[in-house]
Order: structure tokens, then sequence, then C-alpha cells
């Protein structure tokens, strides 16, 4: 049975909404948006190559997409608010000392330990603990909870990218992230609770690997892998990408500009879909969403004029924040209430797996090409590919 309007309208529900936007500003801010920061100033300091730390974020993604499935468990054991609070204290400790690393070992260390805090507080766990609050207006609370990923983009970036030059790279990192954990952890302490639609304990436990074995499960799953493989390869080398345009002889760009304008466009194109998603074919809306990414990446494989820089920037905005948001829609439409949780986790971990390999393959190609034509082509590839499959909807739903 399915349950009334109440659920969605309880002004709880919306405040853990809030709490999981907060957060969201906090782990996409720190711990996914600023990894070019982190490159550039790792370069910078110690010489280390693009691939070489490029990989090792990879090798963080990989490592807490298998953690997903067991931090789902978590939260319907512990509840929501625990994890989200031990994820940001994680996240925290890892990030206070990344300044600190002289060695590339130690930056090996302290992406494994990042592992764990990242995916406690990303697509998963909040879907989860949207989930249970809101059925009926789960896309729009999914979308806005999730726009803190985008305003992340918006408001962490550009003020760390500006706060730099001033303070330098350690103490500009550490005060911004000591001031991001006071707001993000305590909101989640505020706020995040279990909700009316949490799933009820039992005492079989069903394999949480088997939907590995039905089209369902991939028809979904492989085409976000695809362009989220593309889409986070792009955006971790997004500073490094404008910066080379700006260093090429031609007009000065900014990267705070162009990652500020790729951040309002996605938090625009978010927004805008979240008011219309639950009335939409989720599948149609991401086969969309992946080709205007081909296009914006085609203008900014060739574009050396900062408009046109800027431009392609915000047309592939549009599309950012809505590749995070449309796994979670479809599967709420294909699959029954109860396995919402798992089938998000188990397929935001194979998503993750393979998105991880983005930053390192597009490092890699860049360092073996020497610069990023190749890397943007294969990203056209996936997203082509990510277009055609998504469409592929199994006959039967689950």
């Amino acid at each position: 049975m399915r349950p009334g309007p109440a659920a969605d309208t309880s002004p709880a529900a919306w405040r853990v909404v809030f709490a999981c936007f907060v957060s969201a500003v906090f782990a996409w801010g720190f711990g996914f948006y600023a990894h070019g920061i982190y490159l550039v100033e790792l370069q910078r300091e110690h010489g280390w190559s693009t691939g070489f730390i490029s990989s090792v974020v990879t090798a963080h993604y990989v490592l807490g997409a298998f953690l997903l499935p067991r931090i789902a468990e978590a939260i319907g054991r512990f509840g929501p608010r625990a994890i989200f609070l031990g994820g940001l204290s994680i996240t925290t400790m890892a990030l206070l000392l990344l300044p600190s690393v002289t060695e590339p070992w130690q930056l090996v260390v302290l992406y494994i330990v990042m592992a764990p805090g990242w995916n406690a507080t990303s697509v998963a766990p909040i879907a989860a603990t949207v989930g249970q609050w809101f059925d009926r207006k789960r896309g729009l609370a999914l979308n806005l909870a999730l726009s803190g990923a985008t305003v992340a983009g918006l408001a962490v970036t550009p003020v760390l990218l500006a706060a730099i030059p001033q303070l330098g790279f350690a103490k500009a990192e550490r005060l911004l992230v000591l001031s991001g954990i006071v707001l993000a952890a305590g909101t989640v302490a505020l706020f995040v609770r279990k909700g009316p639609l949490s799933p009820k304990r039992t005492t079989t436990r069903p394999n949480r690997w088997a939907p590995l074995r039905q089209w369902h499960f991939w028809s979904i799953s492989a085409p976000f892998a695809l362009v989220l493989l593309s889409q986070v390869g792009f955006l971790t080398h997004l500073v490094p990408l404008v910066t080379a345009r700006g260093d090429s002889g031609g007009p000065t760009i900014d990267p705070a500009l162009a990652v500020s304008i790729n951040a309002m466009t996605a938090l625009a194109g978010r927004l805008l879909l979240g008011l219309v998603i639950d009335r939409l074919d989720p599948r149609r809306a991401s086969a969309i969403c992946f080709l205007v990414q081909v296009g914006a990446i085609a203008v900014l494989a060739y574009a050396h004029a900062p408009l046109a820089v800027y431009g392609a920037c915000a047309v592939y905005g549009l599309s950012v924040g809505n590749n995070i948001t449309l796994s979670p829609m479809i599967v709420q439409r294909e699959y029954a209430l109860d396995r919402f949780p798992a089938i998000v986790a188990l397929s935001t971990a194979v998503v993750q797996t393979l998105y991880a390999f983005g930053p390192g393959l597009l490092g890699i190609l860049r360092d073996l090409s020497g610069g990023y034509s190749l890397p943007l082509l294969v990203c056209i590839g996936l997203n082509i590919a990510a277009a055609a499959l998504i469409l592929m909807r199994p006959r039967r739903q689950a």
C-alpha cells in the first residue's frame, strides 16, 4: 500500500531534504569538484604527473563503490544520521591532512581513508534517506537535495580558487573545510531522522548481487556508468583544461569563472527538470541530457575564444546535475518501493566503479597525446553510447 500525501508534505520531511542539501554541498564541494584544484596544486608543489594524481582519484572512487551496498545496509540498521555524521567526519580528517602530503604514498593513503567518507554522503545515501520520507514527490525532493552537489561547484570551488592566492593552498583549504563541516554536521545532527517509509527489517537477507544477472538492472546502470565516466573525468579536468586554453597564447580564460558558469547552469537545469520530472519519461529525458553534453564537448574541443569556452561550459552544465538524479528516478518508476534503497545502492556502486576511471583515463590520455583533444573525443563517444543504451528499456518492469 502506498503512503498518503502526508508523507510528502510533513515539515520534518522537508527539513531532511535541507540537511541532505547542505551535506551534499560539503561532500561534492570538497570531495568531487575540488579534485581538479588538488591536482593543480599538487602538481605545482611536487611535480607529480597528471596521470598519477588522476589514478589515485580513480582508485578512491573504485574502493568507495564496493562499500556502497554495505553503507545502504548500515543506514537501515543505524539510521541515516549516524552514517552521514560518520562520513562527514572521515572526509574532514582526510581533507585537513591533504595539504601536508609530501610523498606519493601519503596521497594514496589519504584517498583510501576518504573513500568511505565520500560514499556515506553521496547519491545512494541521500536517495535512501529522502526515500524514507517521500513517495509521490520523490523526484522533486531528490532534485532539491542533490542540488547541493551543484551548488558545491558554484560556491566551494570558486571560493577556494579565490582564497588560494591570498592565503596559500594549505590555509585556504583547511579554513574552508572547517567552516563547511560545522554547517554540514550541525544541520545533519539537527534534522536528519528515520522516516515513515523506512524499510522494515526482516530476518531473511536478500541476495544483494542478484540484480547483476538481470538486463533490467543493466539497462539503467550501464548507460549512467558510461555517461558519468565521461562527466566525472571531464569535471575533474575542467580546471586544468580551461587553464591550458588560456596558456596557449590566446586571450585569458578564468578557470574559476568557467567552473562557476558550469555550476550555475547545472543548478538551473536541475531545478527546471525537478519541477516536471515526475510527469516525464525519465529514460527519454536522460537521453536528451546525454546528447546535450555531446554538443558542448564538441565545441570545447576546438574553442579557444573565452566566449566560446564559457558558452560550452554553460551548455554542458545544464545536464550535469540531472545525470546524477535521473538514475534513481528510473529505479523509482520501474522497481517496487521496498526495493528502491537496495537497487539504488547497487546501481550507484556499479556506476561509480566505472566512472571512477574517468579522471585516470582522461589524465593518461592527456599525458600520452599531449593535450585534451583525444580525451574530449572519448567523452563524446561515451555519451553517444549511453544515449543509445538508455532507450533500450526492458520488456517487463520488475
